[in-house]
């Protein structure tokens, strides 16, 4: 690629970039491709290790071919409830290297990694005014474990950037501040510029797409090698243009816009797609619009929802960093790249027209975020059912939440100001309705501040609850006792990005997710059975009330924007990695290796990574852990809710001293290994055929009895046998979980035998070293498995979709029966004859 290395001086500095202009004029038909597409091409040629590969990239983005590229991040993004399992594992990965008598600081990220701790808010106060400092500081009790461990993180890791609670939501910390929309490398004394590229944990990373920065959710494990050097694998995806046309209507806001483009995009089938947004359209959207739009990209199933850097971005990204001179260098770049904004028509997979004209007041619900409803239709809802203090279809939280709207000034100043003439006409919010108000944003507070509108907020009961992924506590007793007790089918209204059953509190079935300012204006009217353009929302001295009446038009809002003082960012986040008094006064141990607390629920190290390195496969008298039926989810085989009474996992807890009420959720846990282990298949309706029971059972054929699956994986693993689970077809199924994998590996499961395997989970299986094998001719039934049957697999020598032999005996007699091995490639089956992917990078480490 050096002949494609190119300059330009700006402000007497020299920068070098891999010019990829230069290639487009040599392929004309580069020219064309969406931009998304071109920052991906730009990485893959400025990693091309000779002329060879650099010629076949360029052949595969010509032809679009649907073959293998790589995804090369410079920053990974991670909020604490993914986050901190990530890091358990990399100060795990430590310990192996100590014991290994290796250098453990070569476990350390070769790329940037920031750690935004958002994931730990509750509200606990139920006050006329919220006390926000009694909240932090209840949290700091609760959270005091997990905060010391990610402080010695903090201090240990090289190149770990950690964003202590309180300052804001992962992905908008990362918009305002964090990002660089290029990332500079130093090489050979020179300063290299390239586009930046991120993936996160958190479903919500690809909203810095709104920033013209390509954003990739990954799950865990990918996160883990990336993190360690390794690029992401991927299809050369689809593009689909979206042409955003028109301009919004008087009375219609983004968040009508989001909801409404949500349904749009879910009927046209782009999942597995990347979005590019083009079109005349663009330029009556703010930086914030975009990326209220952006966010809600995993909601619509899209891989992530591009738009292409123009001056917009760019005044957003000078007045959050108040960094002009760094602007000058953005546009100077991209221009040369051409990867600014232009009029130019590219060629899309597909496109689709969106008219803004088109679009009126919308909410979404009331468990689907694609389910697109008018507002004036609720009103035809029925009430079947009433209590002593509430009825069907009432509103019992709104919640002005931090997920999609709350760092967008125009939605917010809106809702302000319609509180304001909420208030102006003596109007309150009902008596059962629980408020609450998080930004995403610290900035939000000190706009609302300084332009005098947060106390009408305030005087609705939106007090401003913290800057995170907040959790609500409990209703008052007297309205959860009158929901259960007359099976009251009542409502929330949220401005997030999620509202599926029991999202919000496990009594409420209806969630609805709208604009800030409808959830004002429904925690006034408390009940969605209603026209909000027809009905009165209440009579104040003989004077009719209407949505018109409080509702602010555009030039209002307009004159408020106006003066924003966006300076404020910068006095925000000038000591973003410090923290506040509590985070400061955390006493952790400036060591290279974590020392691990025993008597710890919530951190325990992992454990499982080996160095042996297997050309041939060799297992002898396993034993059989479990036979299951089909489409076996994730789920199923590792719970992430409720810890169930009675279980192995809390039988641990309890041993620790852990009262049934303190359990929390398996995915609270899942930095503790200890736990998770216990957790594997504790779902209540699994069914494992060898016995009647449900949950995580098996039969110990030994002694005779029915026993816990961890009870029998921990005998075999003392006697060094190794396990094997038999299913049948779309074994792991559902949502990509780490622990799912991750869980088998730690049970002892050496081989999985299926009739198929969901894709996904077939990876990150033989990401964790275990084999997949799938069934040819036969299956549990053909075979008639009991589950005390030994078996045994034996292949010389293991080859990319070959076939081994297994051997099942059952005492009286012996099967021989061909399997199908499902290593697919052959980066797959030196993970695999490495133990895992783990262990392959850390030979790599040599």
């Amino acid at each position: 690629m050096n002949r494609y290395i190119n300059s330009f001086e700006i402000q007497g500095e020299i920068f070098y970039y891999y010019d990829i202009k230069a290639v487009m004029q040599e392929n004309k038909e580069l020219k064309k491709l969406p931009v998304v597409l071109k920052i991906l091409l730009e990485a893959n040629l400025r990693n091309a290790s000779n002329e060879n590969e650099l010629y076949e990239i360029i052949n595969i983005f010509k032809n679009k071919q649907r073959v293998n590229i790589k995804l090369y991040p410079s920053r990974v993004i991670m909020q604490d409830y993914t986050g901190v399992s990530v890091l358990v594992d990399l100060a795990s990965m430590r310990d192996s290297f100590l014991e290994l008598g290796k250098n453990v600081e070569d476990v350390n990220p070769k790329i940037i990694v920031d750690l935004v701790v958002d994931h730990s808010l509750d509200i606990y106060t139920n006050e006329e005014e919220y006390n926000f400092d009694s909240d932090i500081e209840k949290e700091y009790e609760l959270n005091k474990e997990k905060y010391q461990f990610i402080k010695w993180a903090q201090n240990s890791f090289d190149k770990l950037r950690v964003v202590p609670p309180g300052s804001g939501i992962c992905h908008q910390v990362n918009l305002e501040y964090l990002s660089t929309i290029l990332h500079l490398k130093r090489e050979e004394n020179k300063n290299f510029i390239y586009p930046e590229t991120l993936i996160g944990t958190d479903s919500h990373a690809p909203m810095i797409n709104s920033l013209g920065v390509l954003g990739w959710k990954v799950n865990e494990i990918q996160a883990k090698t990336s993190i360690l050097g390794m690029p992401v694998s991927l299809t050369l995806p689809q593009v689909v243009g979206v042409n955003i046309h028109g301009k919004l209507k008087e009375g219609v806001t983004s968040s009508d816009l989001v909801l409404t483009l949500t349904s749009k995009l879910k009927e046209c089938n782009i999942k597995g797609k990347l979005v590019e947004f083009h079109g005349n359209g663009l330029k009556h959207l703010t930086l914030e619009d975009r990326s209220t739009i952006a966010n809600m990209a995993p909601e619509y199933e899209a891989v992530c929802s591009f738009f292409t850097i123009d001056d917009k971005t760019i005044d957003y990204f000078n007045k959050t960093r108040d960094n002009e001179d760094y602007g000058y260098l953005l546009k100077e770049y991209l221009q040369r790249q051409e990867l600014f904004y232009s009029d130019e028509v590219l060629e899309f997979d597909e496109v689709i027209n969106f008219d803004l004209e088109e679009l009126e007041p919308a909410i979404a619900g009331p468990n689907k975020v694609h389910t697109h409803i008018k507002v004036e239709e609720l009103k035809e809802q029925q009430i079947n059912k009433s209590g002593s203090y509430l009825k069907d279809l009432d509103v019992v939280i709104a919640s002005i939440t931090s997920c999609t709207t709350t760092s967008n000034p125009y939605l917010i100043l809106h809702a302000a100001l319609v509180a304001k003439k909420a208030y102006e006409f003596g109007l309150h919010t009902k008596e059962y309705v629980k408020t609450s108000f998080s930004p995403g944003s610290l900035a939000i507070k000190e706009f609302l501040k300084k332009l005098d509108l947060l106390k009408y907020l305030e005087h609705l009961g939106f007090y401003i609850t913290g800057y995170a992924c907040e959790l609500f506590g409990n209703l008052e007793d007297k309205y959860e006792f009158d929901i259960k007790d007359n099976k009251l089918d009542v409502c929330s209204l949220t401005s997030g990005s999620k509202n599926f059953q029991n999202r919000l509190h496990p009594l409420i079935n209806y969630n609805y997710l709208s604009s800030p300012s409808l959830v004002v204006i429904y925690s006034i009217v408390g009940t969605t059975k209603f026209d909000l353009f027809e009905d009165v929302i209440s009579t104040i001295d003989d004077k009719d009330i209407y949505l018109k009446d409080l509702w602010s038009s555009s030039k209002e809002v307009g004159d408020y924007m106006s003066e924003l003082d966006y300076t404020l960012y910068k006095d925000i986040y000038k000591d973003i990695f410090k923290g506040n008094e509590f985070w400061q006064n955390l006493e952790v141990e400036n060591t290279k290796n974590y020392k691990w607390n025993d008597n710890s629920t919530y951190i325990q190290a992992s454990m499982f990574y080996t160095e042996n390195k297997e050309e041939k496969l060799d297992i002898h008298g396993a034993r059989l852990l479990a036979l299951f039926d089909d489409n076996i989810t994730t789920e199923q085989i590792s719970p992430m809710g409720q810890i169930p009474l009675y279980s192995t996992a809390s039988k641990y807890l309890e041993e620790k001293g852990i009262k049934s009420f303190e359990y929390n959720t398996f995915g609270s846990r899942k930095a503790n290994a200890k736990l998770m282990i216990r957790g594997i298949f504790e779902h209540p309706k699994l069914k494992n055929r060898m016995v009647s029971k449900e949950s995580a059972y098996t039969f110990d054929y030994e002694n005779n009895e029915i026993v816990s699956i961890y009870e029998k994986s921990q005998k075999f693993k003392d006697l060094k046998k190794p396990l094997v689970v038999v299913a049948g077809h779309n074994f792991g199924m559902g949502k990509q979980k780490e622990w799912a994998s991750k869980g088998m590996n730690l049970l002892g499961v050496k081989v999985i035998i299926a009739k198929s395997f969901d894709e996904k989970y077939r990876k990150d299986l033989i990401a964790y070293g275990i084999l997949p094998l799938e069934f040819i001719d036969d299956d549990i039934d053909s075979l008639k498995l009991k589950g005390d049957e030994n078996l045994s697999f034996i292949s010389d020598k293991l080859i990319i979709e070959g076939k081994i032999k297994a051997y099942i005996n059952r005492g009286y007699d012996e099967v021989q029966i061909d399997l199908k091995v499902r290593i697919d490639t052959k980066i797959e089956l030196e993970y695999y004859k490495n133990g895992g992917i783990f262990p392959f990078l850390f030979n790599s480490f040599k």
